[in-house]
């Protein structure tokens, strides 16, 4: 897993919402004479992909709490009630579940069996991640015991991408989404640490880019 901080971030995140606002622009004057996802139909997407993490408080006391994602991985599947709205489910790794909202814009032509269809989402549900406590240096923190290394917490996310369809029944899709949460955790016996008790927080923003094939079931 790749770490960004978040300084060295942001003039990326501007220029990608600059391009998506104005690719975006563009497919909406698209004439609308072409079908996009068809309605009443099942997709099912198998996926993998990297992820970077974003930790907004760095300046916090010390120790912190430092939130481990890894590479994600899983499944999603989505009912699209009509060629715009879709909603969706995912089931992944690191150990989590989403329920999305998805829409679908006017698609892109590329030839006759062939078309791109960007979409836009966003949902709630929870994630499981590691968590482990650290010094300003970065070093993992000697403790003769603590909690489960692991905690659960709320997420939301948010994010788009595009289907790039070979047929009517199968998709290459390409996705970018963060999955926000707040989590939080108890280390006991931490050296150096007046009672040895430390309750950290940390909110996490994990910026996921995956791809997968996407099969397409029901529907005429």
């Amino acid at each position: 897993m790749t770490r960004l901080n978040q300084p060295g971030l942001r003039p990326g995140l501007r220029l990608l919402g600059v391009c998506a606002v104005a690719l975006l622009s563009a497919v909406s004057s698209l004439p609308q004479s072409v079908a996009g996802a068809r309605a009443k139909t099942t997709e099912i997407t198998f996926f993998a992909g990297i992820s970077s993490s974003v930790n907004p408080e760095k300046g916090q006391s010390l120790p912190q709490l430092q939130v481990n994602a890894s590479s994600p991985y899983g499944g999603r599947i989505a009912y699209n009630f009509t060629e715009d709205h879709a909603v969706e489910f995912t089931v992944a790794n690191p150990p989590s579940i989403h329920a999305n909202y998805v829409y679908n814009f006017a698609p892109i032509q590329v030839r006759p069996k062939a078309k791109f269809v960007l979409y836009l989402t966003a949902g709630v549900g929870g994630s499981r991640y590691g968590v482990e406590l650290r010094d300003s240096s970065g070093n993992l923190i000697a403790r003769e015991e603590g909690p489960d290394r692991h905690t659960t917490a709320f997420t939301a996310n948010f994010g788009g991408g595009l289907k790039y369809h070979l047929t009517g029944r199968l998709a290459l899709r390409f996705d970018a989404r963060d999955v926000v949460g707040r989590y939080q955790a108890t280390f006991a016996n931490v050296l150096g640490v007046t009672g040895g008790i430390v309750r950290g927080r940390q909110t996490y923003n994990d910026l996921q880019l995956t791809g997968g094939i996407v099969f397409v079931f029901g529907g005429r």
